[in-house]
């Protein structure tokens, strides 16, 4: 009786040793798949919103630091501003970029629709041409500008609808943003004219990260100084968002 319950005890040791060898390779394939992800090259292309807060393009390379980013952003800019400058034209068709993100002026989208379309497809054919993948940057309701129709649900439809004209992606953050507020009301994303707090452009990364690299922002060690609690609520909230 003792020589079978040793004989037992052995080979249960063998099988729960074996267990907790797969179970660590499993993580560690898990852990690589996530958070090593294959480099890529990816430019922004916006304004203040995209520049605030050491700019998305930062932000970014702190979810996924063996990226490259860079951002074009002076303030104010709208998609026919950077059509028209030589410089972002240049920096697409040199770049060697594989995503190029296009952030509209806030307001454009909702009251003029056709020149957001227009310049989006004009830059869109650029981007292609140079074999780069195009994500359009649905930004968020701004308090101040309410009454002339940029609100989320707004911004929404006419990014959706422009992204499915194009057969292009769209970073859903302004409903990432709307989301978030649903959950917790208090939380400050964004100042009176839309401009992003940090915790708005975390948000925003966790979103862009999910989207570029098809993974869960959730679990990316990186708090930006925010506390660990806060953190995991935006990258759950931009998960969810995006359906990951």
């Amino acid at each position: 009786m003792m020589m079978f319950s040793k004989k037992r005890y052995s080979l249960f040791g063998y099988f729960s040793a074996f267990a907790l060898l797969l179970l660590f390779l499993s993580s560690s394939c898990s852990s690589i798949s996530r958070f090593n992800q294959p480099p890529k090259k990816v430019l922004f292309i916006g304004n203040s919103y995209t520049d605030f807060n050491e700019g998305l393009d930062y932000q970014l390379l702190k979810f996924a630091p063996n990226s490259n980013a860079e951002r074009i952003s002076p303030g104010g800019y709208t998609l026919q501003n950077h059509w028209e400058d030589a410089n972002t034209l240049q920096t697409i068709r040199t770049g060697e970029w594989d995503v190029v993100i296009l952030q509209e002026q806030s307001q454009t989208p909702v009251t003029n629709y056709k020149a957001f379309a227009e310049y989006t497809q004009k830059l869109n054919e650029e981007i292609k041409a140079t074999g780069a993948e195009t994500i359009l940057f649905m930004t968020w309701e701004r308090p101040d500008s309410i009454q002339y129709g940029v609100t989320t649900s707004q911004l929404a439809n006419n990014y959706t609808f422009l992204s499915q004209q194009l057969g292009i992606k769209v970073a859903p953050v302004g409903l990432a943003f709307a989301n978030a507020l649903r959950e917790r009301p208090a939380l400050v994303l964004y100042s009176e004219d839309g401009h992003p707090t940090l915790q708005g452009t975390y948000l925003a990364a966790a979103v862009f990260y999910g989207i570029i690299y098809d993974q869960s922002p959730v679990g990316i060690n990186y708090n930006a100084g925010m506390s660990d609690e806060e953190v995991l609520f935006l990258q759950n909230i931009a998960a969810n968002t995006l359906g990951k």
